[in-house]
């Protein structure tokens, strides 16, 4: 077995790399702290560049530049571009985060990100989740400045990450211990052969453990709330979106190559899993009035929906778990640019009775907002309706089909946390008067965001396909690679 040194294939990750120590480096001789927003763009945008040409192959046996990574890849990217558009338009109004290290966390964090989608053992997942992770932690706790509690949801997604990181290893040792190995290839081969499928299954309950922390899986949810009010709103949909996104789709990755003889059974294991996560995270939804709070609980039942896919065991409902995440993805930056915007205004308006009478005052946010929140809700005809639709049938062409009733009923009870918010928008009334003006920083974000849920709500076969065939090809060409 060769080891590649192939720096074509990191390329991506070295320029991140460089422009994040540049900011931590010099960030104190620049008094205007623009340059790191424009940098930290640039640097985006040429990462994306370099993907386009950056060859198939392996930089040792660890990490491996494919048609999963790539892919997806662009998908964080596009994402991670929107966050930092908007944290433009924030900072400008919470000057005691305006400094570089803000980007350079942010920047860090992706380089986590990139290396978890493209790492072939559990050693390098692990450690790409670490550095993902802790970026995020000292990016809550920043915004110490102006919310004292920020330190609060550091401190407890701190703890669950790290209680999440003890489970991960306790599980890799009882695989290595079965199989002899850790990387993914060698895993699968050891359960075709004649590893221990007792051990090996235990210690895939133990990895399932760490990964549902980050997930915000029942029961390791409680952490979400608080460290999702306590971060900076960019910050609080970079976790709820990318991060999840990244975590499930490696965790995705592991059952479709480390752990393919063991994927049925594990997925019968989520199924009470899934749909608690659902239930409760719909449940306690219901009786926030801070909007950032509701968005937190419904994550987590999100979370939930898209881990239905990964009961069917199967490539298709492994493409629609992804699609939803896709989904999901963009309709919550969506949702946090426009909880930015009022946060901006006034900060009272993110508590959901203060919206009364938003339509009076402003239709076209409202009419916004209403997208987002029916997106949500999962109701036609928007991308939230299709994500969840493409999960549903998977589940019934699985033979799952008290799964999926189960999990429509409770998204019915889902619906209500979102229709409560548009009740208050457009049936309350109010005397409040108030002008503003849309900024860059919170229009792109979120007229992109808009269009792409209307987009996909209408015609979603192309997305769906693009993510399908980029995990078959993955897996032919890492069978088959002749």
């Amino acid at each position: 077995m060769t080891i590649e040194l192939n720096f074509g294939v990191i390329l991506s990750e070295i320029l991140l790399l460089l422009v994040g120590c540049f900011v931590f480096l010099f960030d104190r001789f620049f008094k205007n702290k623009g340059y790191a927003f424009w940098l930290t763009l640039l640097s985006l945008l040429i990462a994306s560049g370099v993907l386009l040409i950056s060859p198939f192959g392996g930089f040792t046996l660890s990490y491996q530049n494919d048609f999963f990574s790539i892919v997806f890849k662009f998908m964080v990217l596009f994402g991670a571009f929107l966050v930092v558009i908007l944290s433009k338009n924030y900072l400008t109004y919470h000057s005691q985060l305006n400094y570089g290290e803000y980007y350079g966390f942010l920047i860090l964090s992706l380089i986590g990100a990139f290396l978890m989608l493209s790492s072939m053992d559990l050693i390098t997942m692990y450690l790409s989740m670490e550095l993902m992770s802790f970026p995020v932690y000292l990016l809550i706790a920043l915004n110490f400045a102006q919310q004292r509690k920020s330190l609060e949801g550091s401190f407890k997604y701190f703890l669950a990450g790290a209680m999440g990181s003890v489970f991960l290893l306790l599980g890799m040792g009882l695989v290595y211990s079965a199989t002899g190995s850790l990387f993914f290839m060698q895993i699968a081969q050891s359960l075709f052969g004649k590893a221990e499928l007792t051990y090996v299954l235990l210690g895939f309950l133990f990895i399932l453990a760490g990964f549902s922390v980050k997930m915000s899986f029942v029961p390791f949810h409680m952490w979400a709330p608080d460290a999702y009010e306590s971060a900076p709103l960019p910050i609080t949909s970079f976790i709820a979106s990318i991060i999840k996104f990244v975590v499930i789709a490696c965790l995705i990755k592991l059952l479709m190559v480390a752990f393919i003889p063991l994927k049925a059974k594990i997925g019968q294991i989520l199924i009470p899993v899934v749909l608690l996560t659902i239930l409760i995270g719909n449940v306690l939804a219901i009786k926030q009035d801070h909007l950032i709070r509701m968005l937190a609980f419904s994550s987590i039942a999100h979370a939930g929906y898209a881990g239905l896919g990964l009961i069917t065991g199967d490539l298709i409902g492994y493409s629609f778990t992804i699609f939803y995440l896709w989904v999901y993805l963009i309709m919550t930056i969506g949702m946090f640019s426009i909880a930015v915007f009022l946060a901006n205004y006034q900060k009272d308006l993110l508590y959901i009775p203060k919206l009364s009478g938003l339509s009076q005052i402003s239709p076209g946010l409202s009419f916004l907002t209403l997208i987002f929140m029916f997106a949500l809700a999962g109701i036609p005809p928007t991308a939230g309706f299709m994500g969840k639709f493409y999960l549903f049938i998977g589940l019934v062409k699985s033979g799952y089909i008290w799964v999926a009733i189960l999990a429509v009923l409770f998204s019915v009870i889902g619906a209500y946390p979102y229709l409560r918010v548009l009740k208050f928008i457009y049936m309350e009334k109010t005397e409040e008067t108030f002008s503003y003006r849309w900024e860059p920083g919170v229009w792109f974000p979120v007229s992109i965001t808009a269009f792409l849920t209307l987009l996909i709500g209408i015609y979603p076969k192309p997305w769906v396909d693009m993510v399908y065939r980029t995990l078959y090809l993955y897996l032919t060409f890492l069978f088959y690679p002749y």
